[in-house]
Parts: C-alpha cells; structure tokens; sequence
C-alpha cells in the first residue's frame, strides 16, 4: 500500500509543511511591544487551529473509532487571529475561521492567505494584513461586533540575517505526535498601522518576535501545563519552551534557544520555574523563572486571563541587560470541557 505523506519536511523552515495528518497544525506566529505607548500586538496564521474546540473533539471522535469516523484535518480549521494590548488590557481582539479554500501557503518562504488575511516575504522581511470582527467578553459570554471591524497592516522587519533555526520540541513519548519549532525572525523591528472599530488609526513602532510551529498531532493530550517565551534585549534574544507532562513518570521537558546577530543555538540552561501565582480561573502562572546564570524573569504582568491561557510580561535580566518578555501559559486539556469548549467557540466567527 502507498505510504500516506503527513507532512512536507522538503519545504523551508519558514514556509508551509503540508501537515496532512489528523489533529495536525501548523501556525506562523507574530508578536511584537510597542514600550513608549504601553502597547502590544500578537497575530497568528493557523493551518489547523490546535487550540479549537471542535477541532479537538473532531480529533478525539476519530481516534476513538478509526475504521468509522473520518479523520479531523488540518485544512479543515484555517483560522486567522489578532489581539491588541494597551496599559495591561485587552483593547481590541479577533478570532475568524475560514473555508479550505480560502487558505494557500507557499512551501519555499512564509507566504499565507486565509480569507483577507496575509503574510507575505518581502525586501527581507514580513508585511502581514488582518482584517476580522472584533468580539468582546460579555457577562453573557463573547459578543462579536456585528458590522465592525479591526484591522491592521505590519511590517516586521528582522534584525539577524541568519538562516531559520529548526528543532523538535514536546516529545513523541509525551504528545503522541512529532512537533516542530522554528526559531524564523526572533529579533526585528516593527512598524505600521492598526485600524480599531469606530476609532483613529493607531501607528505602532516597536520590537517584535517571529516563529513557527507544526506538527502532526495535538498539542494538548500529554500536558498538564506548558509554558513558553521570549526575552529582547538589544542585541539578543532568549526564547524557551516548558512542557509539564500529565504522567509523572515522564521527565519535565525544556528548550532553551539564544539568538544574536552572530549565533542561532541551543543552550543547556536549565529553567527553574516556581508557580507562585495563580490567576482568577486557577492556572497557576510562575512569579519568577531562572535559566541558570543567562537569565532572570521577574515581575509578572498578567495582560490577557483566559479559563486555558494566560498571556504575561516579565521584566528581564540577563547579566548587566535589561529587557522585557513576552509569555504564555497553558493548560490545554481544560479545551476539552464541553461548556467552556462552547463558549470558546462562541468568540470564532466562522466564515
């Protein structure tokens, strides 16, 4: 019998893999702070949205009963999103989710359409459009505003010429699946404009971060708690990966990766994270994290508060520098409660 292909590993670092494989994902993510202004921006192009709801239950469906179900696919789940920070606080947000067709990718370079959503590889860096619905958290749950809309145009531009840095993370023993993560642009500067509902523009300046993630299967099953981030300094980067394993016989599993304009590398520091605090929906989040003697993230913002993530900012300390981070935390088997699962799915709007 032919061998079914789950995924392109032919394709460049930064261009589209193809994932073929139920419960598979692919994203290009975007994030960057605006410090003068107290601003922050995220986007994320998504080939299989692996934090959707009804992707996982979709998945889940199948894996039960293989021979009967059809197989939940990537393609199935193209999702654009876009989240504006101001003063510690969400200011403006969409999630949109979109037909197969209206998703194309190139495999030789970061090139993305999902609906009028685009990322484009140009003149050495990235210019990125979002347009979607705006939706906000009512005490009746997320409302999207009908007829509104938020926009912007970005343009990243990096700072370290070097090739993409590819490596493995969340282990095949953990997660069940093959996952990649690829260290594209970590160090740019980023400039444009963002067009809120019913607002003036609002021109944006500031440092930002570029990776990419696929994979040929969920993220979520094997993990209790996964946190990940990346601390700018002037002239480096220190990015890193924190997977807690559901099953305690299993190691603790981390990733260090330094950037500057000379070196890509792994490092052997091992973080030591403490968990102090927890957030109103009981995800606990670190009050400080240590990589050894390279770095020291303290003072945690929480800036976003949702009941599976949570999104920080840490002042930063690596030797005589100062920067600041940008983190995430996870607990990603709570996508599989029905009723927030639903309420989830209640803030995508669907195309």
């Amino acid at each position: 019998m032919p061998e079914l292909k789950l995924l392109d590993l032919t394709a460049a670092p930064d261009g589209w893999h193809s994932v073929a494989a139920p419960g598979g994902y692919e994203w290009w993510y975007f994030d960057a702070e605006d410090a003068a202004a107290d601003r922050q921006i995220v986007a994320i192009f998504f080939q299989g949205f692996v934090f959707h709801p009804g992707y996982l239950r979709a998945d889940a469906r199948y894996r039960r009963n293989p021979t009967k179900v059809p197989p939940a696919l990537p393609q199935e789940y193209p999702c654009a999103y876009f989240v504006v920070y101001e003063k510690g606080k969400i200011a403006h947000q969409f999630m949109t989710q979109y037909k197969s067709e209206a998703f194309s990718a190139a495999t030789d370079r970061a090139d993305v359409t999902i609906g009028p959503n685009t990322l484009r590889t140009s003149k050495g860096g990235y210019d990125l459009s979002l347009v979607g619905t705006p939706w906000w958290l009512t005490w009746q749950g997320p409302k999207r505003g009908v007829g509104q809309t938020l926009s912007a145009t970005l343009r990243f531009t990096p700072n370290f010429q070097h090739a993409p840095l590819e490596r493995t993370f969340l282990s095949r023993q953990m997660t069940a699946a093959d996952h990649h993560w690829v260290l594209a642009a970590p160090h740019c500067n980023v400039s444009g404009t963002i067009h809120p509902p019913g607002g003036s523009p609002i021109e944006f300046n500031g440092v930002g971060y570029h990776d990419h993630n696929y994979g040929t299967g969920p993220i979520g099953p094997g993990l209790a708690r996964w946190a990940w981030g990346r601390a700018i300094f002037e002239d480096r980067v220190l990015a890193f990966h924190v997977a807690v394993p559901k099953k305690p016989s299993l190691p603790i599993e981390r990733h260090v990766m330094s950037a500057d304009a000379q070196t890509f590398a792994a490092l052997p520091a091992v973080p030591t994270v403490d968990w102090a605090h927890r957030s109103s929906a009981g995800i606990r989040y670190p009050s400080i994290v240590r990589f050894e003697s390279l770095l020291t993230l303290s003072q945690p913002r929480l800036i976003d508060a949702s009941p599976f993530y949570l999104r920080l900012q840490y002042e930063a300390h690596a030797g005589a520098q100062r920067g600041s981070a940008f983190c995430e935390v996870a607990k990603p088997s709570r996508l599989r409660l029905p009723v927030l699962g639903r309420m989830i799915e209640m803030s995508i709007e669907k195309k």
